[in-house]
């Protein structure tokens, strides 16, 4: 039975009663019959009256009521955007406030489904394509040296070389996702020690000079006079260090200019790294420390990388509590910076 039907009958029951009572009263006053009648129509008229007003009353929560089934059915078949519109009674109003709450919070969590289902699609796709390609590699070579159709001991060596370099390209892709997911996991202890950023910074761009050579370019490190020691984990803070300055290299033309400066506040530590690169749009900009993500769209292996680089570093910073981001103009060069507060604990178990 709907609920209009219950609202009415209940009101012609208990107006019928009342009319009922009235009537009998009538009768025992001792009146005319003119007059019994006459107060007979007016009380029937009352009611009538009574009932009238009683659907006017009740029309709009009878209303409220019927929108909010309505919207409940597109909600059911997965119309997460449907809102209720806050009116009628204060109840009403509290009732429909918080189903809208309740649609906009299962919108969120569906968006985020459908981003997770389309990240793992994606995930998957990059995983073989990175993956097929050195295997296949790798493939290849080890056939032609099982068929021994190679007499050159030199050109043996090469594709020893070849099938070597790609194992370690795989090997890196594997412990760089592995990385990844304990990071983004937050497994284990942030130990964390006070360190010094002028020997962090010597140890971490000693394993670039050869790159630097090989391409003439100039690194220029400024650091603020007076800087204190930061508490951080030495090794996952040379880690970012590392990343940055791989990927300004990779990116910077033969000759060119790569600055990397650190200054502090009194809060924070802030890593700045320019070069003068190509520059990145503001669209992968928007990306650019997504996992897997490349601003280099064929994938092309001179450029080196899995897209994972920028991803750990995110997940690095974020977990001592600090900052990433970049600010870059095509041909103008690109900026990357990330800070470090001073408030870090010693150990934080998740």
């Amino acid at each position: 039975m709907k609920l209009r039907t219950i609202l009415i009958f209940s009101n012609l029951l208990s107006i019928s009663i009342i009319i009922i009572f009235l009537l009998i009263s009538y009768v025992h006053m001792f009146l005319s019959t003119d007059v019994i009648l006459l107060l007979s129509l007016i009380t029937i008229g009352a009611g009538l009256v009574s009932i009238v007003s009683h659907l006017i009353v009740t029309h709009p929560l009878l209303k409220g009521v019927r929108d909010l089934s309505e919207t409940s059915k597109k909600l059911a078949e997965g119309e997460f955007n449907t809102h209720i519109e806050e009116s009628g009674p204060k109840e009403f109003k509290e009732l429909a406030a918080s189903y809208n709450r309740m649609a906009d919070d299962l919108n969120q969590m569906f968006q985020k489904v459908k981003e997770s289902e389309a990240f793992k699609q994606d995930l998957i796709a990059n995983m073989s394509h990175d993956l097929k390609t050195p295997v296949a590699s790798i493939n290849s070579y080890v056939e032609a040296l099982q068929d021994d159709v190679l007499e050159d001991k030199e050109t043996r060596d090469a594709y020893l070389a070849t099938i070597h370099t790609e194992t370690q390209r795989v090997s890196q892709l594997i412990q760089e996702l592995l990385e990844l997911s304990q990071l983004e996991r937050n497994e284990g202890a942030l130990k964390t020690e006070w360190i010094h950023l002028d020997q962090v910074v010597i140890e971490t761009l000693q394993e670039f000079d050869i790159l630097l050579r090989d391409k003439s370019l100039q690194l220029d490190v400024n650091l603020d006079e007076g800087l204190r020691p930061v508490r951080a984990m030495p090794n996952q803070l040379k880690r970012v260090l590392s990343n940055l300055v791989e990927n300004s290299i990779r990116y910077t033309q033969d000759g060119d200019r790569i600055t990397l400066h650190i200054s502090q506040s009194m809060s924070e530590t802030c890593f700045t790294l320019e070069d003068t690169g190509p520059g990145i749009e503001e669209t992968d900009q928007q990306h650019i420390f997504e996992r897997f993500y490349r601003v280099e769209k064929s994938r092309n292996k001179s450029y080196g990388g899995s897209g994972l680089g920028l991803a750990i570093c995110k997940e690095i910073v974020e977990r001592h509590g600090g900052e990433i981001g970049v600010k870059s103009q095509l041909h103008e060069g690109t900026i990357f910076w990330f800070t470090l507060p001073f408030n870090m604990k010693e150990e934080t178990k998740e």
